[in-house]
């Protein structure tokens, strides 16, 4: 049996080619009997095949293997297919299983849960316990509102809204990972230096002020393209974020960060006034982004434009999220950023059981 992967240039978690020549009889039925079930399945010749497979089809047909020989072969392909996101202190494969990714907002003004509760430490505390409790991987601060139509504030002020929940979230939950969503270089460095992992930034790390605080310090990231800024690469967002974030990759591993510590989020429901339409299309932009290896966030959980698209209010935006994130994980999202922890873990875990059979 010879095995060969086609498009070895390309990176992907839901179409892996891969052309089996040269089998003996038994080795075709057997492995048409093995893959019948798995993935899409073509006969080429008399003893060759052809499969289409995602990395989870391709994991199981793993499982299914007796032959090592084969089985060494195949591991390398999916091996060239992994992928995670790290940092100091932490490691995400997230070759298979995405992550939920909690949003703690310390600000009195966020589009969703917008209370003076919010700057309450005690208040935010518990929220960090039950988020971690009910399956959050990471925990996000914000310390200012970023939906369309914000006011915005000082670096000073949204740095001491976030002074003290870092420090009591670092005393009292050690272990838990702590990410920070700001776009102020400023910021970004105070918390960094407080211990934060993870630097989540809407305008994509955009600014020498900012590229600088990233290059001191290392930090694993989250680059954003909320297309406030217009288009650069093309006229529409199916060719505009893949080159805009190919090229974003380049600039932050110039300045040494590992490729393992970036992730990229396509900016759903940054338009005041949006139809909808423009959300729906970065929505529909993840399997093409999957393919650059990076880990895709599905940043979507209760956005406005879910009201304009479905007529769609307030707790009733919980279904079209979960149903959108399912669509999304399917697509190669991997970090789910959300305000539902329990509910969007057990999507993931019912996403887990249904690909167990």
């Amino acid at each position: 049996m010879k095995i060969l992967e086609l498009n070895q240039e390309s990176f992907s978690l839901k179409n892996i080619v891969i052309k089996f020549e040269e089998l003996s009889n038994d080795e075709l039925t057997g492995l048409q009997k093995k893959l019948y079930r798995i993935g899409s399945l073509a006969k080429l010749s008399e003893n060759s095949l052809l499969a289409v497979l995602t990395i989870d089809e391709l994991a199981k047909l793993l499982n299914h293997l007796e032959n090592i020989e084969v089985k060494n072969e195949l591991e390398l392909i999916y091996k060239r297919h992994q992928i995670s996101w790290s940092g100091k202190n932490f490691n995400f494969d997230l070759t298979s299983k995405s992550i939920v990714y909690s949003i703690v907002n310390v600000t009195p003004d966020s589009f969703y849960d917008g209370n003076p509760d919010n700057l309450n430490i005690s208040h935010i505390l518990k929220r960090v316990e039950s988020d971690l409790e009910n399956g959050a991987s990471v925990l996000e601060l914000g310390g200012k509102s970023s939906r369309p139509g914000y006011a915005d504030i000082s670096p000073e002020e949204e740095w001491s809204r976030l002074k003290e929940p870092i420090s009591q979230i670092r005393k009292y939950f050690p272990k838990a990972v702590l990410a920070v969503d700001t776009d102020e270089a400023y910021v970004m460095e105070r918390v960094l230096e407080a211990g934060v992992d993870i630097i989540n930034d809407i305008d994509g790390f955009d600014t020498a002020d900012k590229l600088k605080v990233i290059e001191k310090y290392q930090p694993a990231v989250v680059a954003m393209n909320n297309g406030r800024a217009g288009f650069k690469y093309a006229d529409n967002v199916y060719e505009e974020l893949p080159l805009f974030f190919k090229d974003k990759k380049i600039e932050l591993t110039q300045l040494g960060l590992n490729p393992e510590k970036i992730s990229i989020d396509p900016g759903v429901g940054f338009f005041n006034g949006d139809s909808g339409s423009d959300s729906l299309q970065r929505v529909k932009t993840t399997e093409l982004l999957s393919r650059l290896g990076l880990p895709v966030m599905i940043a979507i959980s209760r956005k406005s434009f879910m009201g304009r698209l479905f007529n769609a209010q307030g707790e009733e935006r919980l279904f079209s999220s979960l149903m959108l994130e399912g669509q999304m994980v399917a697509d190669g999202g991997r970090i789910l950023r959300v305000h539902d922890v329990k509910e969007t873990k057990r999507l993931l875990n019912a996403i887990e059981i249904y690909k167990e059979f």
